[in-house]
């Protein structure tokens, strides 16, 4: 290993990095990308907190449309943005891979190698390549476009990423903008999505959202207002029905039922 690839070039100056005259434009697409991203990140971050909320416990079908659009929603527009930052390759669209060849260009030579090296670091793995495959043809022929053909075929049954990938394409794309950072730490979520940052009793806006669905179902409250069907209704939960049940009855300072 030559000593210019043991070089920490993340705590230097973009400016310092970069040849002359570049950091406008490096500053300009880290600005963007950033944007992209944090959109992104915040998308994923309410669909988890909507798919952890026990809908079946607490509503009826019935009273669950709006979320079943709004997740139909994000999980389009989360597709929609991994898809345009990371695979779209026609024409002269401005994707994060094509900007991290420009960064590559831009840096000055004495830190080329260390900069390569954490653009290795930052290189999305062989499942990671294969979740983006899936995600770019069911944007092709499910969320942007589908022919008459593909409709009438039933061709149009495409793999669907979970959360659990979306958040791999997240990360993925999360560490990729950070690998190209000088200098300079991106927080992803806004601050009041880190629960570190709020005080005491004080609440996002999704979590008041869906603590208001749960504190507001007869199901919170069975046990005070109707004893005597609470009687016969609790046998028939399940172990994670009744801890997701008492769970909301202590952030109401309700007793355990």
């Amino acid at each position: 290993m030559t000593p210019e690839s043991t070089i920490d070039i993340h705590n230097l100056d973009p400016k310092d990095v970069l040849r002359e005259g570049a950091f406008e434009e490096y500053d300009e697409g880290m600005g963007f990308f950033f944007s992209e991203l944090v959109d992104l990140n915040i998308i994923i971050y309410l669909a988890e907190q909507i798919v952890a909320f026990p809908f079946d416990l607490f509503a009826s079908r019935d009273n669950q449309t709006f979320f079943s659009v709004v997740m139909a929603s994000f999980y389009d527009s989360a597709i929609l943005t991994i898809t345009r930052l990371a695979t779209d390759q026609k024409g002269d669209l401005f994707t994060l891979a094509r900007f991290k060849n420009k960064v590559r260009d831009l840096v000055k030579e004495e830190y080329r190698k260390p900069f390569e090296l954490r653009l290795k670091e930052a290189r999305f793995d062989n499942q990671a390549e294969g979740l983006l495959a899936k995600a770019r043809d069911l944007r092709d022929h499910r969320i942007e476009h589908t022919t008459r053909g593909e409709f009438i075929a039933g061709n149009i049954k495409l793999f669907r990423p979970n959360i659990s990938d979306l958040k791999e394409l997240r990360d993925a794309l999360n560490r990729l903008l950070d690998a190209l950072a000088f200098n300079v730490e991106y927080g992803m979520l806004p601050i009041h999505y880190n629960r570190h940052s709020l005080r005491k009793n004080e609440k996002t806006d999704i979590e008041e959202i869906l603590d208001g669905i749960a504190k507001n179902s007869h199901y919170s409250n069975l046990p005070e207002n109707n004893p005597e069907r609470w009687k016969y209704r609790r046998p028939h939960l399940n172990v994670e029905d009744l801890e997701a049940l008492n769970y909301y009855r202590r952030k109401f300072n309700l007793p355990e039922a």
